[in-house]
């Protein structure tokens, strides 16, 4: 009899805890500082302790593209009762359909992340999140036709992330793979100390049968200038220390070429670089016939922040491997019009 009434006990914590989680859900996306949130449904678990959320999305209260800047198909926040009862916070997440649009700041944008203590204003640990089939937009939204990159079929791990200083032995670990456009396969691997002031990270990136026509919708606005198609695979290392960023870029483009309605390649060449270096602050101003470029920047600004940096690192080094293939395709053919000057170091701005 003990017995039965615990387990009544029980399944009447249950079934109140769920109207308890909408509620407590609604109040939170309420509480959204320039966003609103929707979802349909919420519900917890009590073994495993578990949190679940399904069709999230969020919006700016002012949106810039017409997709949420946030929309998760389902999430699940699970925590270990054994972590619970010693008075230590660990969890994992599982994400399922995950959707991110990231927006193309305005020149001298002072926006900055919220920082994680607002975020978890309590001591936690992430011990593992998993994401599978998930996408990353980004969008240039100040550019004619708002032309945008998509990354999709994401498989990614984040792991070893603690809402404050010494909760976690060891750095923060990013790892994934996937989907460039409509062809590419781009890979990263990313380690980092998210409190190290100045910055401290380090890790790879690949790019690999990239079709740079799909580029085309970004050089729109550059009159009569096209890519044909053709492969682009890239390699990158990069490493931060306490704000020195240091690494190489190897870029290989194979077939594609530039076309426009002027038969001056060095023109077309000048048109298109000036396009696709837009949000480089420094292009490079010529390289190795081949091989790799180094790349080095300084961010040992106290106020810069981790996660803004790295994706403009890599964001920028695309663009220049983009940049620096192109002039060695055309210098094969046409040397004249690559610039006289090599063998100079490029410099990767990657401020946000």
């Amino acid at each position: 009899m003990p017995l039965a009434i615990v387990l009544l006990l029980v399944l009447a914590v249950g079934i109140s805890l769920q109207p308890l989680a909408r509620a407590q859900t609604n109040k939170l996306l309420e509480g959204l500082d320039g966003a609103t949130g929707q979802f349909s449904d919420a519900h917890v678990t009590l073994f495993p302790l578990r949190y679940q959320i399904t069709h999230l999305k969020i919006r700016e209260r002012h949106p810039k593209t017409q997709e949420p800047v946030f929309y998760a198909d389902e999430l699940a926040v699970s925590l270990r009762w054994s972590r619970l009862l010693r008075g230590q916070i660990a969890a994992t997440v599982a994400a399922r359909e995950v959707k991110v649009v990231l927006h193309q700041p305005a020149e001298g944008s002072k926006n900055r992340l919220p920082p994680i203590e607002k975020l978890i204003p309590f001591r936690a640990a992430l011990e593992r999140a998993e994401v599978k089939a998930g996408e990353v937009l980004y969008v240039w939204v100040r550019e004619k036709n708002q032309p945008s990159v998509w990354f999709h079929s994401i498989e990614a791990t984040l792991e070893n992330v603690g809402s404050r200083p010494g909760l976690v032995k060891g750095p923060m670990v990013l790892a994934g793979r996937g989907k460039v456009q409509r062809s590419g396969t781009m890979t990263v691997f990313i380690t980092a100390d998210p409190y190290a002031t100045p910055l401290t990270f380090a890790g790879t990136v690949t790019i690999s049968d990239f079709n740079l026509s799909e580029m085309n919708a970004l050089l729109a606005s550059t009159k009569d200038v096209k890519l044909t198609s053709g492969r682009f695979d890239m390699e990158m290392s990069f490493e931060c220390e306490r704000g020195r960023l240091r690494g190489w870029i190897d870029p290989r483009v194979r077939g594609t070429e530039i076309t426009s309605a002027d038969d001056d390649l060095g023109s077309r060449l000048k048109a298109l670089l000036a396009k696709i270096s837009m949000t480089v602050a420094t292009p490079a101003e010529g390289t190795k016939p081949s091989g790799r470029i180094n790349v080095s920047d300084d961010l040992t600004d106290p106020e810069l922040q981790l996660w803004p940096s790295m994706e403009k690192v890599v964001e920028n080094a695309f663009l220049l491997g983009v940049q620096e293939a192109l002039k060695r395709q055309v210098g094969g053919s046409e040397k004249k019009h690559v610039d006289a000057q090599s063998n100079k170091a490029s410099e990767l701005k990657a401020r946000p």
